[in-house]
């Protein structure tokens, strides 16, 4: 009998706190020149659009058919991404110090943009918003639809790098959430009827969270990532996600940390859901720094790097 139980209380551990292999989606084209630098990607329908750190004046879309593809072939071909049309304002002269693009979210026909910038020392947030058309794909961003949103807390090139939508709002979730840099967290959430802001509060997360997917049964994942070269900035506490689902395999010999956490929306709060995390098999010698997440289905994601150490798109499944 206490067999049965420990086997009952320790299995879900076991399941689920080993590491995972991604497979690699070749791709071609600009999408693997380094300037270009993926901050984020969301689903509008069955379209993959892949948001380029940089004011180039497109995005990146892929069918949702070619991944699939790509997933269940053993020689897969590269896929060349569409460039779509990505209309917005200039705003290398609309916001002073901008930085460029960190996440993109479409709610319906509505998209969402996150914006980072560095003016005299100080970084800012921004959210802008726009229509994207049903038929041609094409992104439209007015000069008047754009927010500034404060920072939490000042930390050199770190802002909002995720955008969620729940129900009828837009909640921002800032990159740096530990215990040493926090009293008390809160998310700025804005309201897609009147683009009011409030706050939503969140659990401390130590490393950084670089990208969010969209909401399902009030419950979205996360990528929380950890280069050993940004120790100083975020001063990271004890780390209480590895406390209770210990390290393994590749992740148990270095600093780095790259994995995928699970939250829940409940009574207006964002709390840590009781799934454990999914550890990314570790590539020998190099951090990736993945900044880009989404669903793929049920069970499974895709995940793109900006352009450390290459640009990747890949594709994990859970279990």
């Amino acid at each position: 009998m206490l067999y049965r139980i420990l086997l009952y209380v320790f299995l879900p551990t076991l399941l689920f706190s080993r590491e995972v292999h991604i497979k690699e989606i070749p791709l071609k084209g600009l999408i693997t020149n380094p300037k270009q630098e993926i901050s984020g990607m969301d689903w509008y329908g069955d379209h993959l659009f892949l948001l380029p750190e940089n004011l180039g004046g497109f995005l990146f879309m892929i069918p949702k058919s070619e991944i699939q593809n790509s997933i269940k072939s053993l020689k897969p071909k590269p896929i060349q991404p569409k460039k779509i049309d990505f209309i917005t304002p200039n705003y290398l002269d609309a916001i002073a110090g901008f930085d460029g693009f960190e996440a993109i979210a479409f709610y319906k026909n509505i998209v969402l943009i996150s914006i980072e910038a560095e003016n005299n020392g100080s970084m800012n947030g921004y959210i802008a918003w726009g229509r994207i058309n049903p038929k041609t794909l094409k992104v439209n961003v007015p000069d008047k639809n754009i927010k500034k949103i404060n920072t939490p807390i000042q930390i050199d090139n770190m802002s909002f790098e995720s955008i969620l939508v729940n129900k009828n709002e837009a909640i921002m979730i800032y990159e740096a959430n530990g215990a040493n840099l926090h009293k008390n967290l809160t998310h700025p959430t804005l309201s897609l009827s009147d683009f009011t802001l409030r706050k939503i509060s969140a659990p401390m997360i130590e490393y950084r969270i670089t990208d969010a997917t969209k909401v399902y049964k009030n419950k979205f994942w996360t990528i929380n990532y950890y280069w050993s070269g940004d120790k100083k900035k975020l001063n990271p506490a004890k780390d209480k996600i590895s406390e209770k689902y210990p390290k393994r395999g590749s992740h148990r010999r270095v600093e780095t940390v790259e994995r995928l956490i699970e939250f829940e929306i409940k009574k207006d709060k964002i709390k840590l859901s009781d799934v454990a995390p999914i550890q990314l098999y570790l590539e020998d010698g190099a951090a990736r720094n993945w900044e880009a997440i989404c669903r793929f289905n049920k069970n499974s994601f895709l995940i793109a790097t900006d352009k450390h150490p290459r640009m990747i798109l890949g594709y994990v499944k859970a279990h």
